[in-house]
């Protein structure tokens, strides 16, 4: 059998191809498919649940696979989301379930349907929506915070119409004085632009934007008459004369978040919060899908190269010896490295906090940034494991099904460390 560190360097040296072969699989290619035709139709959490298929996909993407029987607990992990320092996920030891919970989170609707003339000579009226909390009297969008958010509406029976609104520093560079000290009325005027200059083939003039008495954004269709691209009356085609009712029961308005337009972005709340629905998360769903089921699958041959694989993956994101000690799998890599004994589950609070103190003074977490640091680690690890381990011996599944330590005993430890 192939050994620890040749595994993973066949693996890991052209992730996308080794990612790509994963993907054609046929059964994470059908499970995959799935995922992507269905989850667009999941609109709470009881949805998603329904449908063990999806609710199967969704919890090996996260790696809590392990825990897919435990529905009462995952549903408070969801219906608690993370918004609140002290919600479910949030308070557990393990920052899967809030990753998870931020996947699958369910923003409010901000929706609104026009409505018919109460009486003969009446105005229909038009379809209005409203943020759900008061903009501050400035907003800062400077460096990488932006807001992206769809503004969506349902002319008639046949046609909708979209337009994808983008508030950053280069967007709002031509409204807002500062963009670090956007005022409410240079937000609408950004907004607005932006729907203006989506053309009359999408929403140009079918919607305002404004900021109400309440200092909270508002959107609101309108009406809209075009005489087609001829500029006369008349016509057919592209020459057709075009009347749109601000209102009315076939007129629909509605605002959802959507992701930002890069990794690097930190989310603005503009209103309408910064959640975004699972159908807008998919792909991100379906990337860690592949990615699991890569190292779960590369794990059953050899624990080692799953192991190396996680950490790989992991350590970019670790902020400190206390991520490394909340994670029994990451733990079983920092400690096969610089030659430390597994802990018990009954280690008291100061051992911890000197095992913690051991790995931040043995590793140097700050250089996982770089790519090389973080390869040559793993490849250490790999190394090390070889020479320790038979590589026949059967995966331990349960480094991966755990944890890590209590979850309270770290939260008080991490507590402790910050003088909180």
């Amino acid at each position: 059998m192939t050994d620890t560190l040749t595994s993973y360097r066949l693996i890991a040296r052209d992730m996308t191809t080794s990612l790509k072969r994963k993907a054609a699989e046929p059964t994470v290619a059908r499970e995959t498919a799935y995922y992507e035709a269905h989850i667009g139709k999941v609109k709470s959490v009881d949805d998603l649940m329904a449908d063990q298929r999806l609710y199967a996909y969704a919890m090996k993407a996260y790696g809590l696979e392990d825990m897919t029987y435990a529905k009462a607990f995952m549903r408070k992990v969801l219906t608690d989301g993370v918004a609140s320092a002290t919600s479910f996920a949030n308070r557990l030891a393990d920052d899967r379930y809030v990753a998870f919970a931020r996947a699958f989170s369910f923003p409010k609707a901000a929706s609104a349907t026009g409505t018919d003339p109460a009486g003969f000579g009446r105005a229909a009226a038009p379809a209005t929506v409203s943020a759900d909390a008061s903009l501050p009297e400035t907003t800062d969008f400077s460096g990488r915070r932006e807001a992206r958010f769809v503004i969506e509406s349902r002319l008639d029976a046949a046609t909708v119409q979209s337009v994808t609104i983008t508030l950053n520093a280069a967007t709002l560079a031509g409204t807002a004085r500062d963009p670090a000290k956007a005022t409410r009325a240079e937000i609408a005027a950004a907004i607005n632009a932006q729907v203006a200059a989506s053309g009359e083939a999408s929403l140009e003039g079918k919607v305002q934007v404004g900021i109400g008495v309440d200092n909270a954004l508002f959107f609101e269709t309108t009406a809209f008459y075009s005489l087609g691209e001829d500029g006369a009356p008349g016509g057919s085609g592209a020459n057709a004369d075009v009347n749109v009712y601000a209102g009315g029961t076939g007129r629909t308005l509605a605002i959802r978040n959507v992701p930002l337009s890069g990794a690097d972005r930190v989310a603005v709340d503009v209103g309408f919060g910064t959640a975004l629905g699972p159908d807008a998360m998919a792909q991100t769903v379906t990337d860690a899908y592949l990615r699991q089921s890569l190292e779960s699958d590369a794990g059953a041959q050899d624990t080692g190269v799953r192991l190396a694989l996680y950490f790989a993956r992991k350590a970019p994101t670790l902020a400190s010896a206390y991520d490394i000690l909340g994670d029994a799998a990451l733990s079983q890599v920092a400690n096969t490295v610089i030659g430390l004994p597994a802990t018990s589950g009954a280690a008291t609070s100061a051992a911890l906090a000197r095992r913690v103190a051991l790995i931040g003074s043995k590793i140097d977490i700050a250089s996982f940034r770089d790519p090389a640091k973080v390869e040559s680690f793993v490849r250490r690890f790999a190394a090390i494991w070889d020479a320790q381990n038979n590589t026949q011996s059967a995966p331990v599944l349960a480094l991966f099904a755990s944890g890590g330590i209590d979850a309270e005993m770290l939260t008080g430890l991490q507590a402790s460390r910050s003088g909180r």
